[in-house]
């Protein structure tokens, strides 16, 4: 029979062992205050090689396409304009020779040719480690030091203004393809289903009426669903969906780089139609571009106009980025997943088995959770340019979003059902719901099959002092301040500890795959997701024009940047579930 842990078990940790690993693991309350994050990334938690590898890549695909789209002309080859860059930037000082690269990058940036000349991937094998020697060497401090220089350099000559049709983003792929959601995401169809598919499919709320904030007519809903339904029927049956953004109400408008930029906080209602079909599909119904009714907000329907319409779901899809870039994104995986990553190594020796199951899940999270705090969401960042409110506001969203966040609702099949999305029956077609809960059962079985081999009883998990001390540390306010985790301040049972750990592996995995990896093909094309709002939400009081709906979307050098930033978040797919290292478990029962 295995063995539980005891009181005498050498999994209890040694006290001047993990001393010696908390003075390396501290807490800082004032990266993103108050949030609970790491004071100094100790050695341990650097990038590893493989993934800069991998970021080198595809840093070199975008450094082509965004030298080919601004500087590039059809007299030039590739070689010829990397060249030109490449002496360019040397004259200017963009690549200092304290680096010892600039020879290295005149040698063999010219030679790499593009994929329509070859697919053999060696042709680009040069370059991908000459980026990788400069970030091993410099780490994400490049981003701050060398390549602030020469991405200035690189976007000189970028298209710049609002479009005047859609066909102007396409030239901002000069060769990448442009993303293929820009052939369906004017579709009703494929803006409803961005809420069950997308990258922030977590806002859906089953209502059984959408109620005098949002008063929705019934002729208004008739002209959608069909005469033969109603708003009354299809709230008592379970087929009206709200997708509220009331939490960025009141938020700051941003101005940075320049141009004056908008938040909005939109109501948007769905409904499913009629029927037994499994295939029944979900359908927008009306919007309001606010969340008081009036004047200032009217209801958007299809019928309202086609640009009028049109403008009205860019106008939610603006608030579902801002809504998902700090809060499903940063707050609810990477900000929620740090804290655990700090107590375990805090409070759990190497040895421990839950320490040994969860460690390979955080594989780079505390690296990239500093890289933001320093890079990202920092004055003057990727998200302070892109996203509509300021960026004192993007990173008070973040902390409303996590101290908002309960972990004991967020376990997986309890989160749908409180959401009302739980029953394929009234709602058939929900992709994240259906595969979450397949890998959120995988996990499950592993999980429960890992403990039970330590854990036979409620007795176990109560006197296992090293496993009450980490709980209680998740909890603390000198500790990782995580909401609403635990059983009255402790871990009582087998079962929530196996439904927790369940949650931080699902969140550190698959959850925050669902959130990242869309943000390269879906919100990297700005028309589809535009991420800062450029006219007010009272644009939609009038006639909205093509030009008008135009002028709401990121102007093109914004929607350049827009994907660059996107496609390198949302393209390095470093490890996967299940895969540890070799002999990482060395108990032969595992």
């Amino acid at each position: 029979m295995p063995a539980a842990l005891s009181l005498d078990d050498s999994t209890l940790p040694s006290p001047n062992t993990l001393e010696t690993v908390r003075q390396d693991y501290q807490y800082n309350y004032t990266h993103i205050p108050p949030i609970a994050m790491v004071d100094r990334l100790p050695d341990g938690e650097q990038f590893s090689e493989e993934w800069f590898w991998l970021l080198a890549a595809q840093l070199r695909a975008l450094f082509i396409n965004t030298l080919v789209t601004n500087r590039g002309n059809r007299a030039q080859t590739v070689r010829d304009t990397v060249r030109q860059f490449v002496l360019e930037a040397l004259f200017k000082g963009a690549l200092p020779a304290r680096l010892s690269v600039a020879a290295r990058l005149l040698e063999v940036l010219p030679q790499v040719l593009l994929k329509q000349s070859s697919q053999n991937p060696q042709e680009f094998h040069e370059i991908d480690k000459l980026l990788f020697s400069i970030l091993k060497a410099k780490g994400l401090q490049i981003f701050e030091d060398v390549f602030v220089r020469l991405t200035n350099l690189l976007y000189q000559g970028q298209p710049t203004g609002h479009a005047t049709s859609l066909k102007d983003y396409d030239v901002l792929f000069s060769v990448l393809p442009v993303p293929e959601i820009s052939q369906t995401f004017q579709q009703d169809e494929a803006f409803a289903h961005l809420q069950v598919a997308g990258y922030n499919p977590l806002m859906l709320q089953r209502i059984s009426y959408p109620g005098d904030r949002f008063p929705v007519q019934e002729d208004q809903y008739q002209a959608v669903m069909g005469t033969d339904d109603s708003l009354a029927a299809a709230g008592q049956e379970g087929r009206l969906y709200l997708a509220d953004y009331s939490i960025l109400d009141h938020a700051l408008n941003g101005t940075y780089p320049g141009d004056q930029k908008y938040v909005y906080a939109p109501l948007a209602l769905f409904a499913v139609p009629r029927g037994a079909d499994p295939a029944r599909r979900l359908r927008p119904v009306a919007i309001q571009g606010g969340p008081i009714p009036g004047a200032d907000f009217p209801i958007i329907t299809p019928q309202s106009g086609t640009y009028r319409w049109l403008a009205a779901k860019t106008i939610v899809q603006i608030a579902d980025a801002n809504f998902h870039e700090p809060v499903s994104h940063l707050a609810r995986t990477h900000l929620l997943v740090g804290a655990f990553v700090m107590a375990t190594h805090r409070q759990l020796p190497n040895s421990h088995p839950l320490s040994l199951l969860l460690r390979p899940h955080f594989a780079g999270t505390l690296a990239i959770n500093d890289a933001a705090q320093r890079i990202l969401i920092a004055p003057y960042g990727g998200v302070d340019r892109l996203l509509s409110s300021t960026i004192d506001n993007s990173r008070v969203l973040a902390v409303r979003g996590l101290q908002s966040y309960s972990f004991n609702q967020a376990i997986l099949p309890k989160q749908l059902h409180i959401r009302g999305v739980d029953d394929p029956a009234l709602l058939p077609l929900y992709p994240y719901r259906d595969d979450a809960l397949l890998v959120w059962d995988a996990i499950h079985r592993w999980v429960t099959d890992y403990l039970s081999l330590y854990y036979l009883n409620e007795d176990d998990v109560q006197h296992d002092r090293a496993l009450q001390a980490w709980a209680t540390e998740i909890t603390s306010y000198d500790g990782g301040r995580v909401y609403d985790f635990g059983e009255a301040g402790r871990i009582q049972t087998r079962q929530y500890l196996i439904d927790a750990v369940t949650l931080i592996i699902f969140t550190a995995s698959a959850q925050h795959a669902a959130v990242n990896f869309p943000q390269k093909d879906v919100m990297g094309y700005a028309p589809a997701v535009s991420m800062g709002g450029y006219l007010p939400a009272t644009i939609l009081k009038q006639a909205v024009s093509e030009q008008d709906y135009l002028n709401i979307l990121a102007p093109l050098d914004q929607a350049q940047r827009q994907y660059n930033l996107l496609a390198l978040l949302g393209s390095v797919y470093y490890t996967k579930l299940g895969e540890y290292p070799l002999e990482h478990f060395s108990d032969p029962r595992v």
